[in-house]
């Protein structure tokens, strides 16, 4: 199937947290795959992991910006808590270009019908930091001969997610990052210390997430036939491939 779903969203503000960030909350320049995943199972109403879904995230962002954030934090069996001030990164006029290709048409379908008459707003990120403007279209997965094109090559239009692998056949250029995608829930026993003795309480269940190494790429690089000579598209030659 080369049926492909292209979503063009605009945020006016928006928040991607990175691992292990907790006074200072950074943020992911663009979504990573694992909160594109969440939102294509939450606009199904799916609490069934779906396997083999293939996306592409693009985008641009106007300004990157902090704020500080008063929450309260508690420990155990306390009812008042203590000021807890942190920073937050986020990013201001999000603009994405997502590309999701189904595993099967039968859910193809099923999702466009779906992002046309969402069952909530629809967010990405925060549930604060809803899409302002989404808008949804079907396209096609092409294949692009780079000598038919000027000059035989063809340039990146937004700041994409590239993986790794692709890029470096590609000789493009970029931030690396290590980004989460599908994930399986894990369990282990959870333990508390009382009295030097260990005691064994209830399973402690945490996600285990599937690692991507991608190269985070500016825009208006070229791929040049040199490098390669056929590469996927769709119909107005934006860069497919997840």
């Amino acid at each position: 199937m080369n049926r492909i779903i292209k979503l063009k969203t605009f945020q006016e503000k928006a928040v991607f947290r990175t691992p292990y960030s907790m006074e200072i909350i950074e943020t992911y320049p663009l979504p990573p795959y694992s909160t594109v995943l969440g939102f294509i199972h939450d606009m199904l109403s799916s609490s069934q992991t779906i396997d083999g879904i293939n996306i592409s995230v693009q985008g641009k962002y106007g300004n990157l910006c902090r704020e500080f954030v008063r929450y309260h934090k508690y420990k155990a069996e306390e009812t008042e808590g203590k000021p807890y001030p942190i920073i937050v990164t986020f990013l201001v006029d999000l603009e994405l270009i997502i590309h999701i290709k189904m595993p099967s048409a039968e859910l193809h379908n099923k999702l466009l019908a779906s992002l046309l008459d969402p069952p909530y707003f629809p967010y990405l990120g925060r549930p604060e930091d809803l899409i302002i403007n989404m808008e949804v279209n079907e396209d096609e997965e092409l294949e692009l001969d780079l000598s038919t094109t000027e000059g035989g090559e063809i340039k990146l239009p937004y700041n994409s997610y590239i993986r790794f692998d692709m890029a470096e056949t590609f000789e493009i250029e970029g931030i690396p990052y290590m980004l989460p995608a599908y994930y399986k829930l894990v369990s282990k026993p959870k333990y508390k210390s009382k009295r030097g003795r260990r005691k064994r309480e209830n399973l402690e269940i945490f996600r285990n997430f599937e690692m991507i190494k991608v190269i985070y790429a500016q825009a208006e690089q070229g791929i040049t036939e040199r490098q390669i000579r056929i590469i996927n598209t769709d119909k107005e030659g934006y860069l497919y491939g997840g």
